[in-house]
C-alpha cells in the first residue's frame, strides 16, 4: 500500500494541489514561470523529391535543440546503420530525449544509457489498476498536472490518451489488485472528489502475439512501443551513441519487416559528408586539397542522386560499399571536415539534374563505359576516359643525371652484365679506391695476392671472418670459386648440404662436368642450388681457365649483397624536391609505411633495372611511384640508385598498390565459384575472354563447359571469382594431359571501372589540377555549380 509524504501538512498541501491548475493558468497570463509543456516530435513526412521520410532542415520540431555540425546545410538523408539488431545501446555524453514514434506521444529526457530489444508477448501481462484523478481535452493542462504532482504521493503519476474520447487523463497508481487501488481512492479523492479506479491494459489485446521494441533505462525505465522511438539529443555540443559509436543527428529506431530492429541515422547532408570523405579516400593516404575536394564533391552529389534509394526500407542510403561508406563522428577527420565546409552545397550536374557520381579506388589507367559494365543503357557522362593528366608530366617529372666510372659494357663468364656489380663494389670498396677501372683492369688476370685480399675484403665488406690460406690453384676459376666459396659460406656448410649423388646430377648437365675435380664438384653444386653461380654460355664451367678480376669482383659482389642484404635499401620513388627549377638534390622515397627525403649525391650511380639485366644510365626520366634499390654514403647521401621503371606508365593512379595485380586460381575453384553462373554448361573446361570494353576490360567472359558454352558479363565473373577489377589479360597453367588446370588473372586496377577514379584523382592533384578539372576528366560533359 503507497503512503502520503509527510513533509507538510497533508490538508494544506491538498488545497493548494486542488488549485494548481488555476495558479498555472494565471501565472501564464502574468508573464511569470512558464510551466514548460513540450508538444510530441513531429511524425516524418514523405519528401516529395525522393519519397523518403525526411523531417525538412528548415521545419524542426519544436522540441528538438538544432544540432552542433560543421554546417548543419543541405537536405536530410536517412542513412540506415542497423537492420538486422535483435538489440541497440543508446546513448550520449549529455541527456537526451526519446520519444515513442506517435504523433500524440510525450518525450522522455534521460542521461546515461538505454537498451532497446524485441520483446514478443504471447500472453496478456496482468492488468493494472489506476486511480483517474482529472481528464483535460488539452495535453498541456494534464502534462502541468502530472508535473505538479510528480513526488507529492508515494505513487506514480502518467498521463494517457483516451483515443476515442479525445481526452488527457492523469492517472495515479500502478495497482496489480483492485483492492489495493480502493484503500488509495480516499486519499486522491481528498484533493480530487470525483477521483475514480479504472483498469489499465498494458499490451492491447490487438497487439499480443506481435514483436515489439522495449526501452529498458536506469531508475527502472521502462518504454514500449510497437511504432519504434525517435532519439535526439538535447545539447547542440552533443553526440547520440550506438553501441558507444558517435553520430551526428537523431536516431529512428523501428522493426523492419523480417521483425529485427533497423536503426536509421537522420542528419542534414553537410553533416552527413564528414564522416564520408575521409572514411571513402583517408587524407593520411590522399592529402592532395583537389582531390579530396572532387572527392567530397562526388560524394554529396552521389548522396544527391540516390536519396530514396533504399525507399522500401525507410532510409536513403547504406553505411557501406553498396553506396558510400560513412563512419559518422569518430570517422570525420579536421582537414577532409575543413574541405566540405568550403566545399559545402557543390554538386555536379548533367542536364540539368544531379549525376549518379560513381567512384572506385583505382581504374588502372583507364575507366570503362558504364554500360559496358553492367551490361545495361548507356549513360552520357560515365564514359571511359585516360586516368592521366595528358601532355602534363613534361614539366611535372624529373630527370636524374649518373656518372658512371666504367665506359663500356663488361660481360661476366657468365654473359651476364656486369657493370652494375663492379660500380657498387667501387663504391663498398672492394676495389681499391683510387684504382681506375678500365677495360684492361677488369680482364686482367689476378695474381694470388690480388685473389686472396679480395676475397678477404669481401669477407669483411660481408661481415665474416675470412681464414687464411695457402691455396695454390686460386689464380685459376676452379680453384678461385672453392677457396672464396669455402671463405664465405664455409666447408663444413658445403658438405653437409651438398652429397656425391647431387654433385653428379648438377655436374651431369655441364659440357665438362666430368673432368671437374671432386671437391670443386661440391663447391659448384653447392652455388648452382643457390643460384649464387652459372656456367659460361657454352655451359661450361672452365675450371682452368685464369679468373678475370671482373669475373671475380662481380661474383663476390653477389654474395655479399647474399649474405648482408642490409647494405642496400628498397623504397618507391614518391615525391622531387628542386633547388631552383631544374637539377633536384634530392628526392622522396616511401617504404615501410614512411617517406623520407634523401640528398643525392653529386658522383651518382644511375642504374635502370631491366628483365634479366641492370643497365647503366646517363639520365633517367622519373615521375614516381618507380621501384627504387639505393645505397647511402657516409653522409647519409644517395650515391647508387637503381630504378625500376613503373608498370602502370603514367596513369595517374600508378601510386596505387592495387594499379597492378595478380592472381591464381584452380579450375576446380572457379567451377566452383561460378557455379550460380554456369550451371547449364556441364563440366567447366576453360574461360576466355569473351568482349573487351572501351579501357581494356573484360566485360564479356565465355565459359566452355563439357556439354555447352554461355557468355557472362565481366562484372559477374568478377564478383564471383573476386578479383580486384575487370581489367586484365588471363593465362593458363596446363596439365600433363593437355587439359586447362589453373589461371593466372594479370590485372590492373581495383574496383568497377566507373566514374572518378580516387587514387588518380590524387595522382592529377599532385601534377597540379584543380578539382573542377579533376571532376571534368571522369565526369564527361558535366556542370558543377550549387545545389543548395
Amino acid at each position: 500500500m503507497f503512503h502520503l509524504k509527510s513533509a507538510m501538512n497533508p490538508g494544506v498541501k491538498r488545497r493548494f494541489y486542488f488549485a494548481l491548475p488555476l495558479l498555472v493558468s494565471f501565472a501564464v497570463a502574468c508573464g511569470g514561470h512558464k510551466t514548460q509543456v513540450n508538444p510530441p516530435v513531429a511524425k516524418p513526412v514523405t519528401s516529395s523529391r525522393a519519397g523518403v521520410k525526411v523531417t525538412p532542415a528548415k521545419q524542426k520540431p519544436a522540441d528538438q535543440t538544432p544540432i552542433s555540425t560543421p554546417s548543419g546545410a543541405g537536405p536530410e538523408i536517412r542513412i540506415g546503420l542497423e537492420t538486422s539488431a535483435t538489440e541497440l545501446r543508446i546513448s550520449s555524453s549529455e541527456t537526451f530525449y526519446v520519444t515513442e514514434k506517435n504523433s500524440k506521444a510525450s518525450r522522455k529526457q534521460i542521461r546515461g544509457e538505454v537498451r532497446i530489444e524485441i520483446e514478443q508477448k504471447n500472453e496478456a501481462p496482468p492488468p493494472e489498476y489506476q486511480i483517474q484523478a482529472a481528464a483535460y481535452k488539452g495535453r498541456e493542462n494534464a502534462e502541468a498536472l502530472r508535473e505538479s504532482l510528480d513526488g507529492v504521493w508515494d505513487a506514480p503519476v502518467t498521463v494517457y490518451e483516451n483515443r476515442l474520447t479525445g481526452m488527457w487523463q492523469v492517472r495515479v497508481g500502478a495497482f496489480a489488485k483492485r483492492e489495493d487501488a480502493q484503500k488509495y481512492l480516499p486519499l486522491v479523492r481528498a484533493d480530487y472528489p470525483d477521483a475514480f479506479i479504472v483498469l489499465h491494459e498494458k499490451v492491447p489485446a490487438s497487439e499480443i502475439g506481435k514483436p515489439r521494441l522495449m526501452l529498458r533505462g536506469s531508475d527502472g525505465l521502462l518504454m514500449t512501443g510497437s511504432t519504434g522511438f525517435l532519439v535526439t539529443p538535447a545539447s547542440g555540443k552533443a553526440f547520440l551513441k550506438v553501441n558507444g559509436k558517435p553520430y551526428r543527428g537523431s536516431f529512428d529506431i523501428f522493426l523492419n519487416k523480417t521483425a529485427r530492429i533497423s536503426l536509421v541515422n537522420q542528419l542534414a547532408m553537410e553533416d552527413y559528408l564528414p564522416g564520408v570523405v575521409p572514411a571513402e579516400m583517408s587524407p593520411s593516404h590522399y592529402p592532395e586539397f583537389a582531390a579530396l575536394a572532387a572527392q567530397s564533391i562526388a560524394a554529396r552529389t552521389y548522396a544527391l542522386k540516390n536519396i530514396g534509394r533504399y525507399r522500401s526500407e525507410d532510409f536513403d542510403l547504406t553505411n557501406d560499399t553498396r553506396t558510400q561508406v560513412y563512419g559518422g563522428v569518430s570517422a570525420e577527420k579536421a582537414e577532409t571536415t575543413e574541405i566540405v565546409r568550403r566545399t559545402a552545397g557543390i554538386a555536379i550536374y548533367y542536364d540539368g539534374k544531379p549525376i549518379d557520381a560513381m567512384f572506385m579506388s583505382t581504374c588502372g589507367g583507364r575507366t570503362e563505359d558504364y554500360e559496358n559494365v553492367y551490361g545495361t543503357n548507356p549513360v552520357p557522362y560515365l564514359k571511359g576516359v585516360i586516368c592521366a593528366v595528358e601532355s602534363g608530366y613534361a614539366a611535372e617529372g624529373i630527370v636524374l643525371s649518373g656518372a658512371h666510372e666504367i665506359t663500356e659494357p663488361f660481360h661476366a663468364a657468365d654473359g651476364s652484365l656486369a657493370n652494375r656489380n663492379i660500380e657498387l663494389a667501387g663504391i663498398l670498396g672492394l676495389i681499391p679506391s683510387g684504382a681506375k677501372i678500365t677495360p684492361e683492369f677488369l680482364i686482367e688476370p689476378l695474381r694470388k695476392d690480388d685473389a686472396l685480399k679480395l676475397v678477404q675484403t669481401a669477407g669483411t665488406i660481408a661481415g665474416k671472418t675470412i681464414p687464411a690460406s695457402s691455396a695454390s690453384k686460386i689464380t685459376t676459376m676452379g680453384g678461385f670459386i672453392r677457396y672464396a666459396a669455402e671463405a664465405f659460406f664455409g666447408g663444413a656448410e658445403i658438405r653437409r648440404r651438398i652429397s656425391l649423388s647431387d654433385a653428379d646430377y648438377y655436374m651431369t648437365n655441364l659440357v665438362d662436368g666430368a673432368l671437374i675435380p671432386e671437391d670443386t664438384r661440391l663447391t659448384l653444386s653447392y652455388l648452382m642450388q643457390r643460384k649464387l653461380w652459372r656456367p659460361n654460355a657454352k655451359n661450361a664451367a672452365a675450371v682452368e681457365s685464369p679468373v678475370r678480376r671482373g669475373d671475380a669482383v662481380a661474383l663476390l659482389l653477389a654474395w655479399i649483397e647474399t649474405e648482408k642484404p642490409e647494405i642496400l635499401r628498397k623504397g618507391t620513388l614518391a615525391e622531387v624536391s628542386r633547388k631552383g627549377a631544374s637539377k633536384p638534390e634530392s628526392i622522396k622515397i616511401k617504404g615501410g609505411g614512411k617517406t623520407l627525403d634523401f640528398a643525392l649525391s653529386p658522383k651518382l650511380r644511375l642504374f635502370r633495372i631491366d628483365p634479366g639485366q641492370v643497365t647503366p644510365a646517363r639520365n633517367l626520366k622519373l615521375i614516381g611511384a618507380e621501384k627504387c634499390v639505393f645505397h647511402l654514403d657516409s653522409e647519409g647521401k644517395i650515391d647508387f640508385l637503381e630504378t625500376e621503371l613503373s608498370q602502370n606508365g603514367a596513369a595517374s593512379d600508378r601510386f596505387s598498390p592495387s594499379a597492378t595485380w595478380k592472381t591464381t586460381l584452380t579450375l576446380s575453384s572457379v567451377a566452383e565459384k561460378l557455379r550460380a553462373l554456369i550451371s547449364d554448361v556441364g563440366d567447366l573446361k576453360d574461360l576466355q575472354p569473351y568482349r573487351i570494353g572501351s579501357s581494356g576490360r573484360v566485360v564479356q567472359v565465355q565459359a566452355v563447359g563439357s556439354r555447352k558454352s554461355t557468355v557472362i558479363l565481366g562484372y559477374k565473373v568478377r564478383t564471383s571469382l573476386g578479383l580486384q577489377d575487370t581489367l586484365y589479360t588471363l593465362t593458363r597453367e596446363f596439365n600433363a594431359d593437355g587439359g586447362v588446370h589453373s589461371f593466372t588473372f594479370h590485372g590492373r586496377g581495383y574496383g568497377h571501372g566507373v566514374g572518378l577514379c580516387q587514387t588518380g584523382a590524387s595522382g592529377m592533384a599532385k601534377a597540379g589540377k584543380s578539382y573542377e578539372e579533376i571532376l571534368k576528366t571522369y565526369y564527361t560533359g558535366v556542370v558543377i555549380k550549387k545545389a543548395y
